[in-house]
C-alpha cells in the first residue's frame, strides 16, 4: 500500500482545449487510490506557493508526517518547499517532484509512476540552498539546483558541455524578442556581488541565474548572466560558444564560479521575477547560502517498471 501524501498540481503547466478535463482526471485518479491527505492546485489568483503555504500551516496536519508530491517544474518544486520550511524550517518532510508531461505520458501513467514512487519511498538525500536578507521582506528562500533572476535566458549561455536543447532554446529566442519590443530598458537592473573585500558590480543585466554545483572540490555555486546587447549579438554570440569558441563573456554572456556567503544587492527590479514568480518591484538584499540537504523521493522510470512487470 503506497503512502498516502500532500498533494500540489501546478495548473500554469497545463495548456490547450483539454486542460480541465486532464486537471480533473488527475485529481480524480488521485482520490481514487486513496493517495491524498489534502490536494491543492495553483489558480490564476492563487499561487501554488499561497496554496501550499495554507497546507503548511493548518493545525489538522501539525503533527502529520506525510510526504509531498509536486507535480510541476523545478520552480514549483522550489515554491512548495518554501511554504513548507517557512512554516517550520527544521521539519523536512519527503517530497517527491513529478514533471506532468502530459504531451508524452497519459495521466494514468503519471499516477502509475506516483503510486509506484510513494509504494518504494527511496529517499536520496539532496544539497539545499538558500539566500537569506531582504526578498522582498526579510526572511529566507531556499531552492534546489537553480535560482533565477529576471528573464531565463539559459538555454542562450554558452555551455561547451551541454547538449543544445533547440526547443528550449527557440521558446527563449522568442521570449527575448518579446522583451525587445517592450524595450530592454525597462527590464534590465543594475546589481551588486559582494565576496569577502572582492566587489562586483553589473550596470545593465537582463537575466540571472544562480546554479547549486553539487561536485566535490569545487565551488558550490556558479552565477550565468546575460548582460544587456543587441539582439544579433546574443544570437551570434550563442552560435559561437556552441561551436567550442572561448570567452563568450565578451558579448555579455558571463559565467563564473561563487563561494558561499556571497552577498547580493538587486537594485530598482522594475520587472521582477525571482525562480518564476512574480515580485513587487523594488530593491533586493541577500547572502547566498548553503542550507543542508533535503530528503526526496526517486521518481520510477519507464524503465523500471518494465523490468518490475517482467519479474
Amino acid at each position: 500500500m503506497p503512502n498516502q501524501a500532500h498533494f500540489f498540481l501546478d495548473t500554469e503547466l497545463f495548456h490547450g482545449k483539454n486542460k480541465n478535463a486532464i486537471l480533473d482526471q488527475i485529481q480524480g485518479e488521485l482520490t481514487t487510490a486513496n493517495l491524498s491527505v489534502s490536494f491543492s492546485k495553483s489558480r490564476p489568483h492563487h499561487s501554488l506557493y499561497q496554496a501550499a503555504k495554507l497546507v503548511a500551516t493548518n493545525r489538522r496536519y501539525k503533527e502529520d508526517q506525510s510526504p509531498i508530491v509536486v507535480i510541476g517544474n523545478e520552480a514549483s518544486v522550489n515554491a512548495v518547499l518554501n511554504a513548507f520550511l517557512t512554516a517550520n524550517p527544521s521539519k523536512r518532510r519527503p517530497l517527491l517532484a513529478i514533471n506532468p508531461d502530459v504531451k508524452h505520458r497519459s495521466v494514468h501513467e503519471l499516477i502509475h509512476i506516483i503510486v509506484s514512487s510513494l509504494a518504494k519511498m527511496t529517499i536520496q538525500e539532496r544539497p539545499l540552498a538558500a539566500i537569506s536578507g531582504e526578498v522582498p521582506n526579510v526572511g529566507t528562500l531556499y531552492f534546489f539546483d537553480t535560482l533565477q533572476v529576471g528573464p531565463d535566458f539559459s538555454a542562450l549561455l554558452p555551455d561547451f558541455q551541454q547538449k543544445v536543447i533547440w526547443k528550449k532554446a527557440w521558446e527563449q529566442l522568442l521570449s527575448f524578442w518579446g522583451y525587445l519590443s517592450r524595450s530592454q530598458d525597462r527590464i534590465f537592473f543594475s546589481w551588486t556581488l559582494r565576496q569577502g573585500t572582492d566587489y562586483q558590480h553589473n550596470a545593465k543585466t537582463l537575466g540571472l541565474q544562480i546554479r547549486l554545483v553539487d561536485l566535490p572540490g569545487q565551488s558550490p555555486f556558479m552565477v550565468r548572466m546575460v548582460n544587456q546587447v543587441a539582439f544579433p549579438k546574443i544570437l551570434w554570440t550563442y552560435l559561437q560558444g556552441k561551436k567550442g569558441r572561448q570567452n563568450p563573456s565578451r558579448r555579455g554572456f558571463i559565467t563564473f564560479s561563487l563561494a558561499e556567503q556571497a552577498d547580493f544587492h538587486i537594485r530598482d527590479l522594475q520587472s521582477p521575477k525571482l525562480d518564476g514568480s512574480l515580485l513587487k518591484a523594488g530593491a533586493y538584499s541577500f547572502t547566498l547560502k548553503m542550507a543542508g540537504s533535503y530528503p526526496l523521493i526517486q521518481a520510477t522510470t519507464n524503465h523500471q517498471k518494465k523490468n518490475e512487470k517482467k519479474n
